[in-house]
Parts: C-alpha cells; structure tokens; sequence
C-alpha cells in the first residue's frame, strides 16, 4: 500500500475513533426531552397551556426543549412546583398521571436545570452595574457633606422605576438624558449649599402673632404696643385654618441661598372632650414638602414651644402652617373674630360668632392657639462642618491639599479606593479651571461636580472586568451592607475593615451586623425595606370618595403608613418572629390611627405598642388599615388586588396579568336586589380565561372582606345601588389545597400553620432587597440554607436578617 494511503487509513481510523469518544462524550445519559417530557405534557398539559387555550397566560408547548441552558429555566421550575405541589393536572381532570410518572418527569426536569447551572453562572456579565435609588442618593450626600437634598421635591429627581414594589433592582433603574440633567443640577446645588460662593450669615428672625395673623391696622398696632399688649396678642386657629403665604416665614433673604434652619412654634392646643386634638402642620408650598406635623396639647396659659429641622433649597418660599382637623371653619362670618385682637377663649366672643366652648369652659372644637413663629439660620452644626471640611482645603490655592481631598472624596464617593489616574483626572479639572480664570474655591467644587456626576458614584459598581471573580470583594461587602441596613454608604469603620480584608470574616460580619442595627440609621431599613416589600407606594394611589369616607384625610394617611413602619421596627427591634407579620394580639398606633379603630386612651403624638382585645379582628399586617386601603380602590374594595397582593408578598408568587376585554365588575342596578362583589366576582369562574387564576385569588382577597376600602371592620357590605337591605358580608373561603375558613382569622391560622412557605418568601424578599436583583433557579439552594438557619432560630427576623448577612448568597455577585 502507497505510503500516502497508509497515513490516510490511519489518519481515518483515529478520526473515527475520537469521533466515537466525543459522541459518546456528547450523547447524554439520561432519556431525550422528546421522549422523557414531552409525551407526560401532550397528554396532561398542552390541552390547557397550549396553541388552544391559554390558562393563566401560560403555554408549556412554547417553553424550549433546552431546559437547563435555555430561557425558560425559571418557567420549567414553575411546573416542577405546579405537579410537586398537586395543582397541575387540576384534581378535575378525568385522567390522572400518576405518582411515579409525575416523579420520573419532575426528577428529569429538575436533573437538566442543575446540568445547566454552571453553563448559566458562565454567561452572569463580569461587572453589574445598581444605580442608587433617590433615597440612597440623598442619604449618601447627607452622609457626604451634610445637606440633606430634597429628591421628591419637584426640582429634585426622577422617580424610581420598581418592580413588584422593590426600587433598587439594577435591570430596571435605567439611566436617561432627563436623570443625567437632573444628577448635574443636583450636585450643583448640593455643591452650593456645601460651599456657598458668598458668606452667609446666621439670622434669627421670630414673626409674632401680629405679624401672623393679619388684621389690625398699624394705628391700632400701634396702640396695641403703647398699652403693652403687642406680644399678648395669639392667633385663634379653627379647625382649618391656614396661615400661609410669607407671614409663617422669615423676612428678607434669609432664604436666598438656601440651608439648614431651626423652626421653633410656641402654641397651645386644646381637645375637645372625646374629640381629636388641634394637629399642626408646617408645609412648604413651591417644593411640596410637609416639614412638620404633630397634636398641639397644651393649656392656654401653659403653650409648649415645639421645634424642628427643615434643609431648605435656595430660592424664595412660601409656607402653610395649618390647624389640620375637621370642623367649623373660621372663614364664614360665624367663625371670624373680626379686627379684634385675640387673647384668650376666656374672653368670649363677638355676638356673631359661633359657641367657642361649652358652658364650663371646655372647648367644642380642636382649637390651636398660634403665639409666635421663630426662624434661625443657616446653621453650621460642627459635625457638619467637619463632614464638609474633609473634602475643601483650608488654605486658598494650596494644590498639595488639593489633591488630597480630592482623593478623600473619591475614596467615599466611589465607597472604594480610588485609582491614581481617576484621581488624576479629577485634579487636572482643578488645574484647567483656574488656568481658565476660575477661583481656587470654584475650581474644586468643579472638580466635585464631576465626580458627583461619575458612574462610580451613581451606581453601586460590583466585580471586575479585567479580573472576573463569582465572590464580592471586601469594599463591595461593605457597601452591599450598607445599604441594606442603612440606605447609605459604609461609615469609617465599615472602611476600616474592608482596608484590612476582614469582612468576609463571619465573626467579623455579626459584629458589624449587632452594630449597625443598634445604630439610629437602621430606622431607614425598618421604613425601606418593608415599604418596599409591601408595596406602600401603592396607598393614597386612589385617594377614598370623600362622600363615601368622609373621615379620611392626609393625616389618616399618614398614619395608616407610619403604624406598618413601627409595627415592623418592633418586630426586628424586640427580636420578634415571622409569625408577628401574619397575626398578633398587638399593634402600634397614634392618635389618629386610635381613633379610626375605636381605640381609647391614646394621647401622646406618637406610636406605641397597645395589646389588642380578645376577639379582636386586627393584628399582624394583613388586617392593618394601610395594606387594606393600598389593595382597594376609592370607592370600594377590591378582593382580587387584595388577593394579588397576598400571593406577592406572602406566597411569594405573581399571577399573570388578566386577559384582554376581561369586562369589569358592573355597579349594582338600581331595580336589581343588592349584591356583594364577592357575588358579581362568580363570574370569572364560570369564564374558562379567568377561572384558573381567580380560583387561587379570590379566596386570599374574600378572606378580608369584612374590612371596607379604608380598613374598618363592618359586617354587612353597603350597596349604593339596588334594592332590599345591604347584604351581610361573607367571608369564607377554600385554599386550593382544599383547607377551608370562616373569618379573617381562621384565615390568618391557616397561614400560621404554613409558615415555611412564608418563610422562604421572606427569606427572597429580603435577599432581593439586599442584592438589588430578583432571585434565580441559582439562588435555591442558598436561600434555602438561609430559610433552614431561621427555622433552627424560631423564624425570628433579628436573625433572619444576620443570617442573610453571613450566609455565601451575601457574598456572591
């Protein structure tokens, strides 16, 4: 044989033979998608999820075959679930697989998704980019040089996108040409507070009840003076009653450039036996800011000075100090004192007006007795003025110092250290800037600017492109904690320890946890994380019919939001558990909040912890006024948002929109007998389209239905429309597992007795909070480790959230 023929044969032969290995290598042991699926979803499935019906907006026949490394691994889990957990095939379909086939299909569907993890960690983007939530990002200024920026103010910045509540997830904060606009005014102006071009002098400036009320002419004022009775003079503020405009603030420009100010209000307040108290109200007109609020309790001959804080923009203001109740109002000639000077309730009234107080001198109204309003500023607290020095040389023209607080500010700014070009790059501004003319003062806040208005400090910047890693690094570490238990940036000492690569030391982590939860700035965790967990933004979104509720107000509001608040800072501050969230014989009010749930006793403007009476239908969050009035509308309430919401944020499960033309619930007609809408709701179960959802749905929402839109209990539901009495209120239910309930609090007892499953939904809240992205088919087993330590901890959320912290799903990318 040719000597080319025998190299060819042998060089065939070893093609073939490795061709062999790498199909044997290729060829997977395990049956093939077509034959180990997809007969089990052609006969039980596809007639349901299919090209001919589309229950729950959900087609299996579309899902790809590919099921660890395709896109529908987190659709494939959702049917591991569905046949693990008995829904799918629904329990009334004639033929039934049975247990070994749904077994054999779940164990192969559930092979091929870990098969796929390492090929799906490979594709994860080596460098992830989190843009700071507005709230992040005047905490992080705060925590920087000490202004405190208004971002929901109408000049301040966009608001955040969110999904499913949660405001800090990466892939949904985009950045557009209107943020970049909005993040360099912003700097400016923080920048001009921080360091103002001009000196500012601090003022005091007290306006005095003359001065507030308007009225008197200045002869009178005059005589008023000469009889020394110009500072005995008071407002009489009815219920209503607004004092706005410039006279509740200061004269001149001391507001011109803005800054911190001290407002102090001396004021009597007195109740009315079994009424509210006078609640005052401080508010910035041209920003939309409220800057104060609180029940003014106090004798007439007694007044109280209350005082606050309020970090103003620069420009000019108006405000509006109001007595913020209901009742008569001054402004018809019944209430109006006239041009005579007020002094006291003890001297009477004019013979027009209406009865002031009651025959022994107690008040009818809440009536708020104004006697002065007192501005001071801008103030320069030390420990601001020290914030601000750190990154401002002391001495003009000193470029030595330049650079160094240039490298300061870097360092917090971008929560890491600094490289030298960054650096450099910033100190070259200041260098062109005073080349072109700038001063030295200018040239620096110039170069601030621009590192305000870096990427490194706007988004929360994690991994490393030129060296990939799975695993945060210490910095990283730092940051990820700080903001999720303080929505700001590390302090020195959380840097301190990331300089020395001690944070992925577990001891070292609880030590910093037990710390930092012990600090003031966790408040922020205890209003963020459940305000987004809970989805409070959605309250007040459909403000109630004032006709249908006339009790309700902004106060209510307010009040309603701040109860879910306290009510979860005790839970995490007293090492409570999970179970407090679902039910308990406590709750946290304030005055107002006492009094929209017949509550006595409560005086004090602030929230305290109250035991609930036997019997009583309130406690844990679900029967909270706040989450029954974000899930209704502002005429009635709305079982099936209540529902949704339930499957959120209890089950930790999203239903799919509703299908188009789904015709909405039609008002009662007037000739027709009275319906509940639990009654009109039959109707989507009989509309194949909608009967698979509303079936899991329905009861989750029904189960509260003894709570109207704004959260008060009643037993019968009222009907506008229609004829006979308003029908009683049932609300009972079935779970899809078939267990059965009567009232809200069997409902809430039979959640109880789930509490893994709350728990693991807890344990994904939370960790998608804490790394600002949704939890992956990847992410299981971590969570499921976490969701064990807080089973082993009695559920309790103190150290739920230490677990999370020193649990390997913290520390990874």
């Amino acid at each position: 044989m040719p000597r080319l023929s025998i190299q060819f044969v042998f060089a065939l032969t070893l093609w073939v033979s490795l061709s062999a290995q790498i199909s044997r290598a290729e060829t997977p042991v395990h049956a093939p998608f077509s034959k180990a699926v997809a007969p089990y979803l052609t006969k039980n499935c596809v007639h349901c999820h299919g090209p001919d019906a589309q229950e729950g907006d959900f087609r299996v026949d579309q899902l790809a075959n590919d099921v660890g490394g395709g896109p529908s691994v987190n659709r494939w889990l959702e049917v591991i679930e569905k046949i693990n957990n008995g829904e799918m095939p629904p329990k009334d379909e004639p033929e039934q697989p049975t247990a070994q086939q749904n077994a054999e299909v779940v164990e192969w569907l559930a092979a091929r998704i870990e098969e796929g993890r390492a090929a799906r960690l490979a594709r994860k983007q080596p460098v992830s980019f989190h843009r700071l939530t507005r709230d992040e990002y005047a905490n992080t200024v705060n925590d920087l040089f000490g202004v405190q920026f208004g971002v929901a103010d109408p000049s301040g910045l966009n608001e955040d996108a969110d999904w499913h509540g949660f405001e800090r997830i990466g892939s949904v904060l985009s950045l557009s040409a209107s943020h970049i606009e909005k993040y360099y005014s912003a700097a400016e102006r923080i920048l001009e507070e921080a360091y103002p071009t001009q000196p500012v002098q601090k003022q005091v400036v007290r306006k005095r009840a003359l001065d507030l009320r308007g009225g008197p002419s200045n002869q009178e004022i005059e005589e008023l003076e000469a009889q020394g009775l110009a500072d005995k003079v008071r407002v009489d503020m009815w219920p209503g009653h607004e004092i706005q405009g410039g006279r509740p603030g200061p004269t001149g420009d001391m507001l011109k450039n803005g800054g911190l100010f001290k407002v102090r209000i001396q004021a009597s307040g007195l109740k009315p036996p079994g009424g509210r108290a006078p609640h005052l109200t401080f508010y910035a007109n041209k920003i939309d800011r409220l800057l104060f609020e609180q029940d003014i309790l106090a004798p007439e001959d007694k007044p109280i000075v209350v005082e606050f804080l309020a970090d103003l923009p620069a420009g000019g203001h108006n405000f509006q100090l109001t007595n913020d109740v209901p009742g008569p109002s001054n402004l018809p000639r019944s209430g109006r004192s006239g041009r005579r000077p007020f002094f006291s309730l003890q001297d009477g009234r004019i013979p027009w007006q209406i009865k002031l107080t009651d025959e022994e001198g107690a008040p009818l109204y809440p009536f708020l007795i104004v006697d002065w309003v007192e501005w001071e500023g801008p103030l320069l607290p030390p420990e601001i003025e020290e914030k601000r020095a750190r990154f401002m040389p002391a001495k003009d023209g000193d470029m030595e110092q330049a650079r160094v607080c240039l490298t300061r500010l870097c360092d917090a700014a971008f929560r890491r250290p600094a490289e030298t070009d960054e650096v450099d790059d910033y100190f070259a501004i200041v260098e062109s800037e005073i080349a072109a003319g700038a001063d030295f003062r200018q040239a620096m806040k110039t170069a601030m600017l621009a590192i305000l208005c870096s990427k490194n400090f706007l988004f929360v910047v994690e991994g490393d492109l030129e060296q990939p890693q799975a695993d945060l690094n210490d910095f990283e570490i730092a940051a990820r904690l700080s903001y999720l238990l303080w929505s700001t940036m590390p302090d020195e000492e959380l840097f301190a320890l990331a300089r020395e690569g001690k944070l992925r030391d577990r001891d070292v982590l609880k030590q910093q946890v037990d710390r930092m939860l012990a600090d003031e700035k966790a408040a922020k965790f205890s209003r963020d994380f459940p305000r987004q967990w809970l989805q409070m933004h959605k309250l007040g979104m459909f403000p109630p019919n004032k006709e249908l509720y006339p009790d309700y107000d902004p106060h209510l509001e307010r009040s309603m939001e701040g109860e879910t608040y306290a009510y979860f800072r005790e839970v995490l501050e007293k090492k409570l558990t999970l179970r407090e969230f679902l039910d308990s014989d406590w709750t946290m009010v304030n005055p107002r909040l006492a009094m929209h749930y017949g509550i006595d006793g409560i005086e004090q403007d602030e929230y305290q912890r109250v035991n609930l009476p036997t019997g009583d239908p309130r406690g844990g969050l679900l029967t909270q006024a706040a989450i029954l009035s974000l899930t209704s509308d502002g005429t009635r309430h709305r079982p099936v948002h209540r529902g949704v919401w339930v499957m959120q944020s209890v089950f930790g499960k999203s239903p799919p929109p509703p299908p188009a033309n789904v015709n909405p619930i039609e008002p009662n007609p007037v000739d027709s007998p009275k319906a509940t809408i639990r009654m009109k709701l039959e109707a989507h179960k009989h509309d194949p389209n909608c009967a698979a959802c509303h079936r899991k749905i329905d009861p989750l929402g029904l189960a509260f239905d003894n709570f109207d839109a704004i959260g008060r209990w009643r037993d019968v539901e009222v009907v506008a429309a229609g004829t006979g009495a308003n029908p009683p209120v049932d609300a009972s239910g079935e779970l899809p597992d078939g267990r059965q309930f009567a009232t809200p609090h069997e409902f809430k007892q039979l959640l109880l007795a789930d509490i893994d499953a709350f728990n693991r939904t807890f344990v994904e809240k939370l960790a998608t909070y804490a790394l600002r992205r949704t939890m992956t088919v990847d992410d299981r087993a971590d969570m499921e480790a976490i969701a064990q330590r807080s089973k082993d901890a009695d559920y309790r959320v103190r150290d739920l959230v230490e677990a999370l912290v020193l649990s390997d799903l913290f520390q990874k990318r």
